[in-house]
């Protein structure tokens, strides 16, 4: 399933635009959820609660806190997703944005265009969905991109997540969690019976620890010792 948000104060275009990726998502035969905002601030608000939207299609200019606002502020909260800005400021947009968004879109729209856009976008998802790690608790499923997570602790019977947006609890065996995540992803690494750590969020190895990037300092119990040096210098040296 793919989720995506249309966000326009015209609700009847981000209406039609809903239309327009549905029917041609169905045309593919991809699973699609669609929802359409009349403003990023509530848009903003949504996500903020906890909406998870792969694809975001954002107007440029909207009355109060505008599409481009809106996309600076979800990457300074790290928040992972395709944004496709959608202007009638055909060049100028283009230009200034060229490297930003995922893609860009002209008002009014290209059926042609659009497709191309939904079939980059549908691809790119693919592959996200191949490196996604799931954890489960209670009624609730988690999706984390390998990349996003730092590091796995063992804690009692549960698995704790450390991602950079925050932490996920769950009940779990740290052994059985390092087999799943070693099936879609070579770089983590055992450091200690209680952690398991993401490669690419390690800031400096030493005999005993590991320095994360994010300040946090990390046991390497003497069982674990050589292998993770070995694994460290191999990473060094990609």
């Amino acid at each position: 399933m793919i989720t995506c948000a249309m966000c326009d104060d015209e609700l009847p275009f981000a209406e039609q635009l809903r239309s327009l990726v549905m029917a041609y998502a169905k045309k593919r035969r991809v699973e699609l959820q669609a929802e359409t905002f009349a403003s990023a601030e509530e848009l903003l608000e949504e996500i903020e609660n906890g909406a998870g939207f792969e694809i975001l299609f954002l107007d440029i200019e909207m009355r109060k806190m505008d599409g481009i606002e809106l996309g600076k502020k979800l990457r300074e909260r790290s928040y992972q997703t395709l944004i496709i800005y959608v202007s009638g400021y055909d060049q100028y947009m283009r230009q200034l944005f060229e490297a930003e968004p995922f893609r860009f879109l002209s008002k009014p729209l290209k059926q042609e265009e659009l497709e191309n856009v939904l079939d980059k976008a549908f691809e790119r998802i693919s592959r996200f969905h191949r490196e996604l790690f799931t954890i489960r608790f209670g009624k609730n499923v988690v999706n984390l991109l390998c990349r996003d997570i730092v590091y796995l602790e063992s804690n009692k019977r549960k698995v704790i997540v450390h991602t950079v947006r925050g932490e996920y609890e769950y009940y779990h065996k740290l052994d059985e969690a390092e087999e799943e995540l070693l099936a879609i992803s070579a770089d983590f690494v055992r450091i200690h019976k209680a952690y398991l750590v993401n490669m690419e969020h390690v800031e400096a190895f030493q005999y005993e620890k590991l320095a994360l990037r994010d300040g946090t300092i990390l046991s390497i119990s003497e069982a674990h010792r050589a292998n993770v040096r070995s694994r460290f210098w191999e990473w060094g040296s990609e």
